[in-house]
């Protein structure tokens, strides 16, 4: 008896040995990719002063672009892995390093020089928020994880948004930043030319009275909203660049930023939105120069489980806001998920009625809604019956319509709509107006869209559905002309 309980005992302490082993070698193989992958006798240089304490560095050789690419691993140990891709610019995996080490006390990080980028080598091909995905596809696989978190800032984060919508399996949460693209260019462009205008390259500008510089600097940003748009109407230039990878190589295999920045906005992410299902936290700069902070806004609306936060007085990089980011972002990766909450709204307002007012803010559930002459006016989270518009310049922010007859009646206004559903026996009526729609789906059982006058409407990641289109749209359509 004696011996057989001497057997158990020793039974079990060999199985606890080799559970031990198994969950270290695990957590090792997980975590050491470098000492697995990294080239041997290649010399590396040196990673950031400010990394030495935390992460090493080397070059490994992917298989998309068959490129040596410098990757940056920290928190060798931890058993949960995030991955952090940055955006366009020679800065690459630098623009991590206030990120790496606050990640690196409870992750495993890992952070890459982009093919084409940073220290990575300039293979030819296109360097797509799609072929992007397949790099960190790679990577991924190398973990040894079934899921990793994601972080993407810019082209980084149009990359994190296609592996998201491409491989939704492999992630617990993705955290989207200042996300650049994702819009139809013409309206990603448009933010650009209405930015504030500066004196840099024009002499003697912040001489002149203010009055007379905010009329020049109107007047400015008008005259390339209608070049943009006028432009969009030529024939597309980069449609040979985009039918054959031969020519995008030769024109722009030694350009980087070119490449990725012209397929950044060549790219649809219009049947993306639907596979993004795990918790997503999208964080912007209330003055980004360069993303639109309206793509914040479409991204919310879009992705079902996302949650949005706005950094005051920041631009185009909220990490830089070191400690406020990393708290936001750590907190975000360890909190435990919640049910989402549905809106509850009040009962309708009856109508809505503008006439000749400026700058007014309107949110709730109206019957008819009425904006004659209201430039400047937002309808912000709005449920109607209907909307008409008539010589006013207004921004649709989470609008839904369910009309008996026209949802959207324009008329010789402009119209910015993000996120939102028009619908009704016609969805739109337009006539010699510019309408910008991001993320809204349009129903009509008459007519989806039709124009009685001359106008341009901008369809970005949008769905149409009517008798005769129900197709996804992102592009640019000239209606009601010859």
């Amino acid at each position: 008896m004696s011996f057989i309980c001497s057997f158990k005992r020793y039974v079990k302490a060999v199985l606890r040995l080799c559970v031990t082993l198994f969950l270290f070698a695990a957590i090792t193989a997980q975590a050491q990719v470098l000492v697995r992958l990294a080239e041997k006798n290649v010399q590396v240089p040196a990673i950031l002063p400010a990394l030495t304490s935390v992460a090493q560095a080397g070059f490994v050789y992917e298989p998309v672009f068959n490129s040596r690419m410098y990757l940056v691993e920290a928190g060798v140990g931890h058993s949960e892995t995030v991955i952090l891709v940055h955006g366009l610019g020679e800065n690459g995996y630098r623009d991590w390093r206030a990120v790496i080490p606050a990640l690196a006390q409870r992750y495993h990080v890992l952070a890459m020089d982009l093919p084409g980028f940073g220290l990575s080598q300039k293979p030819s091909g296109r360097y797509s928020p799609t072929q992007y995905a397949r790099v960190i596809q790679w990577l991924v696989s190398q973990t040894g994880q079934e899921r990793v978190y994601l972080v993407g800032h810019s082209m980084g984060g149009a990359v994190s948004l296609r592996y998201a919508a491409s491989f939704p399996e492999t992630l617990h949460r993705v955290v989207l930043v200042s996300v650049a693209g994702v819009l139809q260019r013409a309206a990603f462009l448009s933010h650009s030319s209405a930015l504030p205008i500066v004196s840099d390259g024009v002499p003697y500008i912040n001489k002149l009275p203010t009055p007379i510089k905010d009329m020049a600097g109107e007047q400015l940003r008008d005259w390339g909203s209608r070049l943009l748009s006028y432009a969009e109407r030529l024939p597309d230039p980069m449609a040979v660049l985009h039918a054959s990878d031969t020519a995008w190589s030769g024109l722009l295999g030694d350009q980087p930023n070119a490449n990725a920045a012209l397929a950044l906005v060549g790219e649809d992410f219009t049947q993306a939105f639907d596979q993004v299902a795990m918790p997503a936290l999208i964080v912007w700069g209330d003055q980004d120069p360069i993303a639109p902070p309206r793509t914040g806004v479409l991204l919310e609306g879009q992705l079902p489980n996302a949650k949005r936060v706005v950094f005051n007085n920041t631009g185009h990089v909220p990490m830089s806001q070191a400690d406020k980011f990393n708290t936001l972002l750590l907190d975000f990766l360890t909190a435990p998920i919640e049910p989402t909450q549905q809106d509850k709204r009040p009962l309708s307002s009856g109508d809505l009625t503008c006439h000749n007012l400026r700058d007014q803010h309107y949110t709730g559930v109206f019957n008819a809604i009425d904006l004659r002459g209201c430039n400047g006016a937002v309808l912000d989270t709005v449920q109607a019956t209907s909307i008409y518009i008539a010589d006013s310049d207004v921004e649709l922010r989470n609008v839904k319509v369910l009309s008996q007859q026209v949802a959207l009646t324009v008329n010789q206004s402009q119209v910015t709509m993000t996120n939102g559903e028009l619908i009704g026996r016609k969805g739109i009526v337009v006539s010699a107006s510019q309408l910008d729609l991001a993320g809204v789906t349009v129903r009509g059982s008459e007519s989806a869209v039709s124009a009685t006058e001359p106008s341009t409407v901008i369809f970005s990641v949008s769905n149409i559905h009517g008798p005769t289109i129900n197709r996804a749209v992102h592009g640019v359509f000239e209606l009601g002309s010859e």
